[in-house]
């Protein structure tokens, strides 16, 4: 059965009409969702219009020149240093018909990324003002060694205003360090992102400074609850392309990539209750 055109634009890529449409999806937290489509179903596809995610999902008969199965695939599209569009325009529309028909060489989310290494979240917390839900948490750093990491919780917890005036007590999270290639040479707005410093991941990799993603919903109170973290990434992209695929999987409302130098402390001057 052909798509009925009613309510939806059309635009035309080497003389064949393609439809699309913008709205929200109620199976998907009833966010808006970019639907393009030929009339015979052959292409679909779709891209989450306010997330400004990275990738598109393939659910038609054909893509790049090749069959499907006809399931929902994701396939990462090549933004390079663009940030995804919050605004569709025809062009976007265009743009996307075009690498979908002609383009080649689509790189098929996995899910699986290389193990550059492992490093270590510290996070602290004050028991007394943590409840339900909700737990007033202090990201001190992410170490190279457990054991660095713990000789920091000791030293907060012992001498730091805040934490060693109250019931504090700390965790320390595993993390993985993602991604591909020489870790040494990546760039990122023309900065160094992994140089020669303390922390080594696998076979040398030296890392200097990581991202994560979190998200999280509000209580009535304004407070962060359901927090929900990543592995760690080397690049800041690569933790954009992350934060797409956790989208997926976690309903939360807020999210955000935070940036960290490895071995480095925050929360150096400690804290009081106000």
């Amino acid at each position: 059965m052909a798509i009925s055109k009613k309510g939806k634009r059309a635009i035309l890529y080497r003389e064949k009409e393609y439809l699309w449409w913008v709205r929200e999806d109620e199976e998907c937290w009833d966010v808006p969702w970019l639907t393009v489509a030929s009339p015979d179903k052959s292409l679909i596809l779709s891209y989450r219009v306010e997330g400004g995610d990275f990738f598109v999902v393939s659910q038609g008969r054909m893509f790049q020149g090749r069959k499907t199965s006809g399931k929902c695939e994701y396939y990462w599209y090549p933004f390079g240093k663009r940030t995804p569009p919050l605004v569709i325009t025809p062009g976007f529309v265009r743009e996307l018909v075009a690498w979908a028909v002609d383009g080649r060489g689509a790189e098929l989310i996995s899910g699986k990324k290389p193990v550059l290494g492992i490093l270590y979240l510290l996070v602290l917390c004050d028991e007394e003002l943590s409840y339900d839900n909700y737990k007033e948490e202090f990201c001190i750093g992410i170490f190279s060694s457990r054991e660095k990491a713990e000789a920091v919780a000791k030293h907060y917890l012992r001498n730091v205003e805040g934490f060693k005036d109250y019931s504090c007590s700390y965790r320390i999270a595993e993390k993985k360090v993602l991604g591909k290639g020489d870790c040494s040479k990546e760039k990122d707005d023309g900065e160094e992102v992994c140089g020669k410093k303390e922390s080594e991941g696998k076979e040398g990799t030296v890392l200097d400074q990581i991202y994560m993603v979190y998200g999280w919903n509000e209580n009535s109170e304004g407070d962060e609850i359901y927090v929900v973290e990543s592995d760690c990434f080397i690049t800041e992209l690569a933790a954009k392309q992350g934060m797409a695929m956790m989208k997926q999987m976690y309903a939360r409302t807020e999210w955000c990539v935070s940036r960290f130098r490895v071995d480095e402390r925050n929360w150096k001057e400690g804290f009081v209750r106000v």
